[in-house]
């Protein structure tokens, strides 16, 4: 090959990886083909929380692809939810979205330490016109919600406590509570001082609230890690599960006041991603099946989508660190291959 086209390939490539790089720190991506999501309008009778209702066979799916995660510890080494079904309803002030996935075994309890529970979670970009990145990254936060099928369970059945994992387990006191054994949460335990012998609950722990009304956590993120539980729950949900699937619909008024939220515009256009877990494969935390993003399209009662609106400023924009990165990587990338072409040369044995 020529010595200019080692040269040019040389720099070619040194210059998309130092503008890959540039572009990932910034939040952004390359353009792509990604699937089309539109969220019907319905004037009335919007089923926030009915996976099964008559309503959503008004709303056109969309079946995404997941991949195992595999970018961070602990990755997922083998996906057993290879699609997962997507379709989106709206009435002009709340929107809703309907996961489904083939799942043999119902997972709804993780209590023990060996159990692990089902899962399907959102991901909305908090500015709806920049693609979401992974968890998000620092000043590009993403809003999260999270259906869990223990939660799920326990609004259902009742909290399950460690009765539920081991049937045998007694406990014949508690300091304050009341009733008898074996005591029951959180009927037993309404007083402070009863409370304070659940600590989990009484702290605050998400995880240990045995009252739940929303079987959906939400949360927002700035990177792998970072997920932080909100304070202010307004995510509503149910799931269920019948024949080997689970259906689950996800519900929230179209805008809030609310910084930390993704806020939508009626008619607007924006950028979700799904990801769920397999209770039975072992899957939590970072163990998952993500999906690329997809374009969602929020019709309104003309179906005429408008912009959406950017969301409040969450940190300030360095996008003009592109300018001087890009140039230095121009004199860098140069450099190197000009060197890489020098050497390859002085190899080759001369005639």
């Amino acid at each position: 090959m020529a010595p200019w086209k080692w040269h040019h390939l040389l720099l070619a490539a040194a210059l998309a990886v130092v503008l890959a790089t540039t572009l990932s720190l910034r939040g952004l991506a390359f353009a792509q083909t990604q699937p089309q999501l539109v969220s019907a309008y319905l004037a009335s009778g919007l089923p926030t929380a009915d996976p099964t209702a008559a309503a959503w066979g008004r709303a056109n799916p969309v079946e995404v692809p997941l991949t195992a995660q595999n970018i961070v510890l602990p990755m997922l080494g083998t996906g057993s939810i290879p699609t997962i079904q997507v379709r989106s309803l709206n009435d002009g002030a709340w929107i809703a979205f309907r996961l489904e996935w083939a799942d043999a075994t119902k997972n709804d309890k993780a209590i023990a330490q060996d159990q692990f529970r089902d899962a399907a979670a959102i991901q909305l970009p908090l500015n709806q016109t920049v693609p979401g990145v992974c968890m998000g990254v620092r000043g590009q936060p993403v809003n999260l919600w999270h259906w869990k099928a223990d939660w799920q369970n326990d609004i259902d059945n009742g909290f399950q406590d460690l009765f539920a994992a081991y049937p045998n387990f007694w406990k014949d006191y508690y300091p304050f509570a009341v009733g008898t054994p074996p005591f029951k949460a959180p009927v037993d335990f309404a007083g402070p001082d009863a409370r304070r012998f659940l600590v989990g609950w009484a702290v605050g722990n998400p995880l240990s609230d045995p009252a739940r009304v929303t079987p959906v956590e939400e949360l927002v993120a700035e990177g792998f890690g970072s997920a932080t539980h909100r304070v202010q729950q307004t995510v509503l949900g149910r799931g269920v599960w019948a024949a080997g699937k689970w259906s689950v619909v996800f519900a929230r008024p179209l805008r809030t006041s609310e910084q930390t939220q993704a806020q939508l515009a009626p008619g607007g256009k924006g950028i979700i991603a799904v990801a769920a877990w397999d209770g039975a494969n072992m899957e939590v935390g970072a163990r998952k099946q993500v999906s690329a993003d997809l374009a969602l399209t929020i019709a309104g009662p003309t179906g005429a989508p408008q912009a959406a609106a950017e969301a409040p400023a969450q940190g300030a924009n360095y996008w003009w660190l592109a300018i001087p990165v890009g140039l230095a990587a121009l004199v860098i990338g140069s450099g190197l291959a000009g060197m890489l072409m020098t050497i390859y040369y002085r190899s080759r044995p001369r005639p």
